[in-house]
């Protein structure tokens, strides 16, 4: 495993560089987004340090604001930016590599409005979000994300083939719904949404113990299903097939 750091987008190219030199292509890159007011890499660590442990991979923070105030939705929005471009930087630079993603609640709902689109009134948070299309899994750069994972999202939907754990039947209070979730649902074959019982961001429960435990006791459940979906993307970049 060898972590890696996200370059700040507003740095000068040049001068990026010369602080922060580029670091090797990897077999398989993790881009974990983080909760709200989470310091990096926050819960989602030991979920990064599962799927890396072993083999080539290396692992990385979006930077974005995950805050509430002054505005959840803007906060949102500068996540789905940060994500796409991190991918589509490190997809055009490793042309051979496969890319993991990995949401924890505001997190997740960045990765879900990444890969079905996002946008619309959050009355919780008493903001609108501008909308945003999609990517497709058929086309680049989505095609070099191998797997997705959504941990305690406030747009978890019930009942969808991808949803875990007890939470899988029970419905968020911004659920995703129409032509986002239809596009969302274009990644079902490489997705996992976690929402456990009384999540209050996931299931609108009451314990925000549930909402911070998934990183201690899924990580391994994780790592397997990530190994699964890249491990012959990862064979075939290493010379095994």
């Amino acid at each position: 495993m060898r972590p890696s750091t996200v370059l700040l987008a507003l740095l000068p190219t040049t001068l990026s560089q010369a602080l922060c030199p580029l670091t090797p292509c990897s077999a398989i890159h993790v881009l974990l987004i983080r909760g709200t007011n989470e310091p990096y890499p926050g819960l989602q660590q030991p979920i990064a340090e599962a799927i890396c442990k072993d083999w080539d991979c290396t692992w990385a923070n979006i930077e974005y604001q995950a805050v509430f105030k002054p505005s959840y939705c803007d906060s949102v929005e500068g996540g789905v930016a940060n994500t796409l471009k991190a991918v589509t930087d490190y997809a055009t630079r490793c042309p051979d590599s496969k890319i993991v993603l990995s949401g924890f609640s505001q997190g997740g709902q960045v990765v879900g409005d990444l890969l079905g689109g996002g946008g619309g009134e959050f009355k919780s948070q008493n903001c609108v979000q501008d909308t945003n299309e999609g990517i497709s899994p058929d086309a680049f750069p989505g095609d070099h994300i191998a797997a997705a994972l959504i941990w305690g999202s406030p747009r978890h939907v019930a009942n969808q083939t991808y949803n875990l754990l007890v939470g899988a039947r029970l419905q968020s209070g911004f659920p995703r719904e129409g032509g986002q979730l239809e596009s969302l649902n274009r990644w079902s074959s490489v997705l996992r949404d976690y929402c456990n019982f009384d999540d209050p961001a996931c299931a609108q429960g009451t314990s925000w113990d549930a909402h911070e435990n998934y990183g201690l006791k899924y990580a391994d459940d994780a790592a397997q299903f990530v190994r699964f979906k890249t491990c012959s993307a990862a064979d075939k970049v290493l010379g095994r097939i």
